[in-house]
Parts: structure tokens; sequence; C-alpha cells
């Protein structure tokens, strides 16, 4: 099994290759914006690699999955996102997509459901989709259980930056939900939607400690950012802790 994150450019999420011997999928290609772009980085990370199957979406944010349409079409693959998202990603949803806030249209995009259990197999290796709502009704990990390694999509941006759950058909309870289930698989990694992975079993323990921590002072809060937080901006999907977290 092969596994490559490529960050992403201004507001792109970053976006994760995964390969066995028998299929590739990539998973959140970022906005629309910079969709060419990414292909030619794409290109050097595919030679040597089985064709991509899937185009596999984390959630329906517009950085997350705009460029999906292009990359399927180019790549000739499916894509695939938890099926609460069908609809509005079939309906071009600039609202729930969260495209309205960066100015910019969505794409119409023709997905197939992503079960929760679901079995993706690569060939020498498995990812198991697992539906964990909070950011999105409809967001999702994909879980490596061999190489025990969890790629989070925006439920775990980077260790330091704890997700949002106040943005359309977000919900903090779910949220903490989420977190708990993937703190108790006992990652060994943890690929976040924006920063670098995350290494080792106790690091992981510790920053999904944290992240739970902090839904909890929210759901405390009914909702509000710990005091002396500061506000981030609409299209920033996550919140910057103050003082910051240090996992040294």
């Amino acid at each position: 099994m092969r596994l490559q994150r490529l960050a992403g450019i201004h507001h792109d999420s970053s976006c994760i290759v995964v390969s066995g011997r028998k299929a590739t999928c990539i998973i959140d290609p970022g906005t629309s914006w910079y969709q060419v772009n990414l292909l030619e980085r794409l290109k050097p990370h595919l030679e040597d690699r089985p064709p991509v199957a899937s185009i596999l979406l984390s959630h329906r944010h517009f950085d997350t999955c705009g460029a999906a349409p292009y990359l399927a079409s180019e790549l000739g693959a499916n894509i695939r996102i938890h099926s609460d998202a069908i609809a509005p990603l079939a309906g071009a949803d600039m609202f729930t997509t969260w495209a309205s806030r960066y100015g910019s249209d969505m794409p119409s995009i023709d997905a197939l459901a992503l079960d929760d259990g679901e079995i993706i197999e690569l060939g020498d290796a498995e990812l198991h989709v697992l539906h964990t709502p909070g950011h999105t009704v409809d967001s999702c990990v994909f879980h490596i259980p061999s190489k025990h390694v969890i790629i989070c999509g925006d439920l775990v941006p980077a260790a330091g930056h704890p997700v949002r759950a106040d943005m359309p058909t977000g919900a903090l309870m779910d949220l903490k939900s989420s977190l708990e289930t993937v703190r108790d698989l006992h990652p060994n990694m943890l690929v976040c939607g924006r920063g670098d992975a995350i290494s080792g079993h106790d690091v992981c323990a510790s920053v999904l400690t944290y992240h739970i921590q902090s839904v909890d002072e929210r759901i405390t809060a009914k909702g509000e950012i710990p005091s002396g937080w500061p506000k981030p901006a609409e299209t920033c999907h996550w919140l910057t802790p103050e003082p910051s977290w240090n996992f040294d």
C-alpha cells in the first residue's frame, strides 16, 4: 500500500492518494480553482500505480470537493460521498457546500453513495468508511486498519486546530461522538485535512483528547468558542486555540 498527501493550495484541503496492488483512490481534491494544477501535481504520484477507480470525498464543502468532477472526467473515475450529500451536490447547492462564502460557483457533482461500514478493497489493504458527522451531516473518515491509519478530512484539520461545527448541517454533539469514535480506534497515524500527518499512538491520543475537550467547552458554552480564541474567518473551517496547543 502507498499513501501520499499533497498539501492544498490557498483554500484547498489536502489531497490524499491511496493505492494498493489493484486500485487507487484520490481523497478530497480541493476547490475547482486549482484543478488543472492539481492534476499536473498528481501525475508523477500516479505513475506505476493502478488506475484511479474513485474520487472519495470526506464531506460536501467546496474547498474539499470542487475539483472532483474535473478529476473524475480526466482520470475516468467515479465520485463517491456519503448519501446525505448526494442530492445537494447534484443540485450544485451553494449554501450547505459553503461555496457562496468563497464567491464561487459550485459545480454540479454526480456522486455515488458511500455507506457507513463499507470496505473499499485496494488489493493489499482496505479502506473502511466511517460516518463521522459533526462538521457536516455527511462527514466521513477513511480507516486503514492494517496500518492503524485514519484519513480524517476536516474532522481533524491539523493537530493544533480543532474543527468548526457552526457551519450548515454541523452539530457539536455529533462532532464529540465522532472524535470519540476515532479515538477509540487507537490510531498510530492521523492524516489531517490541512496540516501535517500526526504520527505515533501517544501523540494521536493526546491530539484527540485536546480536540474532544475543545468540543466539550463549546457544548458547555452553547456553541460559543472559548474565551480568548480569535474568531475565524467565514471561509476558515477550523479554530485557532489561544494559547496554542503544544504536543512536543
